[in-house]
């Protein structure tokens, strides 16, 4: 089994200076490194085409503005609450974790003090619980 590991000669980014651009995204039309681009990532959005027998998945690609703009429209048309929930691939996992965390934390104390009035009102008076 032969592995030879191509070295692949980087480009000088024009934005930072550093040799971190890749020679294919400069074929693809990009001027600076991924480090230094500002494109967003996009998101994949599954519809449902067709009628009766004759139906196909399809995804339509879009940038994540236009995404939300989208969810947000439809559920204001639909008298909904929007919830959209994108994930960050990029960030830092364990302080996601910590926010999911302290969310949900915050959410069940939320439900504990609602059901805590909902006893004390079915409480009768003069009786000691």
């Amino acid at each position: 089994m032969n592995t030879t590991v191509q070295r692949i000669q980087m480009l000088k980014c024009p934005a930072c200076g550093e040799m971190t651009l890749h020679p294919k995204r400069k074929e693809l039309g990009y001027h600076v490194c991924v480090n230094c681009s500002t494109a967003k990532p996009v998101v994949g959005i599954t519809t449902v085409e067709g009628t009766g027998d004759h139906t196909y998945n399809d995804m339509i690609i879009m940038d994540q503005d236009r995404a939300a703009a989208i969810a947000s429209k439809a559920a204001e048309l639909a008298g909904k609450k929007v919830d959209i929930e994108m994930l960050d691939l990029d960030a830092d996992e364990s302080e996601i974790n910590q926010t999911v965390k302290e969310k949900v934390q915050k959410i069940l104390d939320d439900e504990k003090e609602e059901d805590e009035e909902e006893v004390k009102e079915t409480r009768v008076k003069g009786i000691d619980y």
